[in-house]
């Protein structure tokens, strides 16, 4: 069986319709990684600051030798959520990721901002993937919100600081 001339160019459009597309989503998603990297990399040589140094240095449940459970029984500072002085912020996911960066590289601040910079970069690129998706038909209007998300000075104190997962819950 033989397959026609005018179905096999039409087949190659789509096939290369299908490549191009690919490879712009492949080119945004590099831009933005790019993007992220540079405006956040001036933050990776910081110290511990402001929340930060309560939140991880003076928190008892990112210790090495702490329980895994002290995470989930307390809040964000490591204090009893039942304590009458607990600030009742309950984000063990956070605590666990801080825990992990401790117990990967030790409480060395420029593993805790790398970490923080390819959050934000992940995030980025998660939105523009769900604008992709969910959201637009266009898919340059999801690379330009993804964009504008990635560079956007409200991002500063959470990329910059060490609370990363902590801070983006109350920019989205």
């Amino acid at each position: 069986m033989t397959v026609s001339g005018r179905e096999t160019k039409g087949h190659q459009k789509g096939r290369l319709l299908l490549q191009l597309e690919v490879a712009w989503a492949a080119a945004c998603y590099v831009a933005l990684f790019l993007l992220c990297s540079l405006c956040y990399s001036n933050s990776l040589y910081g110290e511990l600051v402001h929340d930060d140094v309560w939140a991880i240095v003076n928190n008892p449940d990112v210790r090495p030798g702490s329980s895994l459970r002290n995470i989930f029984r307390n809040d964000f500072w490591g204090k009893r959520m039942a304590d009458n002085t607990s600030h009742k912020s309950y984000r063990p996911l956070c605590i666990l990721t801080f825990k992990l960066n401790i117990l990967l590289g030790g409480m060395t601040p420029l593993y805790f901002h790398i970490i923080n910079v390819c959050l934000h970069c992940a995030v980025t690129c998660l939105l523009m993937y769900t604008c992709e998706r969910w959201v637009f038909e266009n898919p340059c209007l999801a690379f330009f919100t993804a964009l504008l998300f990635a560079v956007h000075p409200v991002h500063t104190e959470a990329v910059s600081t060490v609370q990363y997962l902590f801070s983006i819950y109350h920019t989205l």
